[in-house]
């Protein structure tokens, strides 16, 4: 317990002396230009050259469009129960980005649509890929990659890779291009992509120190006046390093028994209980008493240190006191983890503790 005791007093001096500290961020990674965004396209395909895996024959509208697509190819079939395992209707989609020009190729995700067992080594015809306006700005085609390896044994208790969904790199090219234009409206709109009033403001900041002029005009919105060379004016706001402000917020997974912990989550003074175990958390404060002179269990002339803390572990019941101090969360975590307080039961205090009105942060279960 002594042992123990020693650990948390050294995590608790850390987080407490060494606060963690947000990194500055390129502005491009954390904002955009408005207009110059994504566009979603999708579309409906047939794969080809399945080995047996494909859709079954009460997938009717595998066998409707496979019927289709011979008789525009000229063969018309004899009976339109089309009958075949080799084949798989599937769902293709892909991201437009902006400024994509026509003949660029972009990379798509095909899923099965149907109840086929394995998209390896298929082959995607040929696929229109619309947008939301039913317009078609892409085609695609080839091979499709489900990243998994034939040769691995089928244990029906093992998990095995998803083999229904696959991706063909490279595989749609573009037909047409989303027509985007920032000249001539004489202003630069950035959004950000997190929207945040101290953000913002700091963006602001950080432009009008580079020697433009910027306005904040909410949470997410930074204007700046364009001029005639609006790429120089982007490319140079975009590379502007901010600190973004963070949100205190505790996000707990039951599931995985993952904790991840904001850093501007603290707790109010608190004593917690749990499982025997009762853990108060205070100040602590870490002083010299001199040099030992006791080789057999410290060195000649070592430095000696004692700690005078408010942290307490004990195993047995004992009744539970106030503490006045306002620690951060991270200190209780590593607290907690020092003797062996598992991530269900660091869950478990959590919630019990954003209950009780101590966690002064959302705390977000997924």
């Amino acid at each position: 317990m002594r042992i123990s005791l020693l650990i948390v007093i050294v995590l608790l001096v850390f987080s407490t002396v060494i606060p963690a500290q947000s990194p500055a961020v390129r502005l491009k990674d954390i904002a955009h230009v408005l207009g110059a965004r994504e566009n979603q396209l999708m579309g409906f395909g047939l794969v080809v050259g399945l080995n047996n895996s494909g859709d079954k024959s009460r997938s009717s509208f595998t066998q409707q469009a496979m019927t289709n697509l011979m008789s525009r190819m000229g063969v018309v079939p004899t009976s339109v129960d089309f009958r075949s395992r080799n084949v798989a209707a599937v769902m293709v989609t892909a991201t437009l980005p902006p400024f994509v020009k026509s003949g660029q190729k972009l990379d798509v995700t095909v899923s099965s649509a149907g109840d086929a067992t394995s998209l390896q080594s298929g082959t995607l015809l040929i696929t229109p890929l619309q947008g939301v306006d039913d317009q078609v700005y892409a085609v695609a085609q080839g091979s499709v990659l489900v990243g998994a390896d034939s040769s691995y044994p089928n244990v029906p208790y093992v998990r095995q890779r998803q083999v229904t969904v696959g991706r063909i790199p490279d595989g749609a090219l573009v037909e047409k291009e989303v027509p985007v234009s920032l000249e001539g409206k004489g202003i630069i709109t950035i959004v950000l992509n997190d929207p945040d009033f101290t953000t913002a403001s700091r963006v602001a900041e950080a432009i009008n120190e580079a020697g433009f002029s910027a306005a904040a005009r909410d949470a997410g919105t930074i204007t700046v006046p364009s001029e005639d060379n609006f790429v120089s004016l982007i490319s140079q706001i975009e590379n502007l390093t901010v600190t973004p402000d963070t949100v205190a917020k505790v996000v707990v997974n039951e599931r995985t028994g993952t904790i991840v912990i904001g850093e501007n989550v603290v707790i109010s003074p608190v004593a917690v209980s749990y499982s025997g175990i009762d853990v108060y958390i205070g100040d602590v404060s870490l002083y010299s008493i001199g040099t030992s002179a006791d080789t057999a269990d410290y060195g000649a002339g070592d430095q000696r240190y004692q700690a005078t803390t408010q942290a307490r572990l004990r195993r047995k019941e004992e009744k539970l006191t106030v503490v006045p101090a306002s620690p951060t969360l991270s200190s209780l975590v590593q607290a907690l983890n020092a003797i062996g307080a598992s991530p269900k039961d660091l869950i478990a205090i959590l919630q019990a503790m954003k209950k009780s009105g101590a966690i002064k942060a959302p705390l977000e279960v997924i």
